[in-house]
């Protein structure tokens, strides 16, 4: 049984990119458009972005073919853009396996719980939205260490203060699930509790790090849940 089980008050940090949605689907479609529609080659996107994750950055899909239209006197087109690709992406499943069942099982259960997403709030809020998480509560942060943010929420009492954007109140715990190990840098000493979810088959360099010992990992969702 796991820490957090032993703790009523406790409020679920969920990541977005490759914990809850199929990021390579979301990019795939997306690329689909802007070379079908907007000639700009998949090619040159993903040139674009290696070079970026070679960093260990994240990179701004949507930010960079915006730039690219506007660049080159197109600008009009990216409203259009917007629209077909989530139009388009109304039909599709972009959801990682366990997602499906990890949100089942936080509604089952009373869980109240958010979103944080590391990256570019253009591309993030494009990808929350094709994807149908819109509507969750979410915070989208150009920080990768989100431990370290939600360690800002600690209270001298040791509860933590819920930002508004997550829906507000208070919690005895957190707990947080991401598919990166930087994301747990600073994050909360126990009762609040860590699951990186990440299949060492398939994992990426700015997947890869260290964790805390409150942090515990398994390969992928669908392992996760019935352990919760």
């Amino acid at each position: 049984m796991t820490t957090s089980a032993h703790v009523k008050n406790e409020f679920y940090i969920v990541d977005f990119d490759w914990t809850l949605a199929d990021t390579d689907k979301l990019n795939e479609v997306f690329f689909e458009i802007v070379e079908q529609y907007h000639a700009i080659s998949r090619n040159e996107i993903v040139k674009a972005r290696e070079d970026v994750q070679r960093t260990g950055d994240s990179f701004d899909t949507a930010g960079y073919v915006r730039d690219r239209l506007y660049d080159e006197g197109r600008g009009e087109e990216w409203a259009d853009l917007e629209k077909r690709y989530i139009h388009e992406s109304r039909a599709l499943n972009y959801l990682m396996p366990g997602a499906a069942e990890l949100l089942e099982w936080l509604a089952a259960h009373g869980k109240r719980y958010g979103i944080l997403t590391y990256g570019n709030p253009l591309w993030q809020r494009l990808k929350l939205t094709a994807a149908g998480f819109n509507h969750v509560r979410h915070i989208i942060t150009e920080q990768k260490e989100k431990g370290k943010f939600v360690h800002s929420w600690q209270r001298h009492d040791e509860s933590f203060r819920i930002p508004d954007a997550l829906g507000g109140g208070s919690a005895e715990s957190i707990v947080m699930i991401d598919d990166k190990a930087v994301s747990f840098d600073h994050f909360p000493s126990e009762p609040s509790h860590g699951y990186w979810v990440l299949n060492p088959e398939h994992e990426l360099l700015p997947q890869q790090g260290t964790v805390p010992a409150n942090v515990t990992r398994y390969k992928n969702l669908l392992e996760l849940v019935p352990e919760l």
